[in-house]
């Protein structure tokens, strides 16, 4: 089954990095999306400064995964609930930049945001059900931002009615 290949994978790739871990899960949420959640002491070098170890771990990891399985996959890679307590620091920015769009009605553009933090920025937003607001990605590549947006409001005239 495929993943147990990818449990052998993920053991495989931080075995050969020295880096020990006490768990290891890996979950298949959507298609070819991998959730993959890891317990260690050696949090601090996987995760680096701001992240940033982590960051070029998994593309390196989804590369591999995609390499072996033969196929294009994608995945998350949490270790030691960084990410989770990350996505809570993540959705209390885009609150208050909400605010600030509601406020002064202008657009506003975020910093830069992974695929996987604009996806989630996405789903927040439109989880508010806030009819005054939207989302909005544009750019490729690393250039590609998110915006938080106020929606124009639209006035409706009648101008069938005996009032004109």
């Amino acid at each position: 089954m495929e993943k147990e290949l990818v449990i052998k994978i993920v053991e495989g790739f931080f075995w050969k990095l020295w880096l020990n871990f006490s768990q290891l899960e890996v979950e298949e949420r959507d298609n070819n999306l991998y959730y993959i959640k890891i317990k260690t002491e050696d949090s601090g070098i996987i995760i680096g400064p701001k992240g940033k170890n982590l960051e070029y771990i998994k593309i390196i990891l989804r590369l591999l995964l995609a390499n072996m399985l033969e196929k294009s996959v994608n995945i998350n890679l949490e270790i030691n609930d960084y990410l989770e307590s990350k996505e809570e620091r993540l959705f209390s920015m885009v609150k208050s930049k909400i605010e600030i769009v509601i406020k002064t009605g202008k657009d506003l553009r975020l910093p830069y945001l992974s695929w996987y933090e604009r996806k989630l920025v996405h789903s927040f937003v439109a989880d508010i059900n806030n009819p005054k607001i939207y989302t909005k990605s544009e750019g490729e590549w690393n250039e590609r931002f998110l915006y938080i947006c106020k929606k124009d409001e639209k006035i409706t005239i009648d101008i069938e009615g005996s009032d004109i």
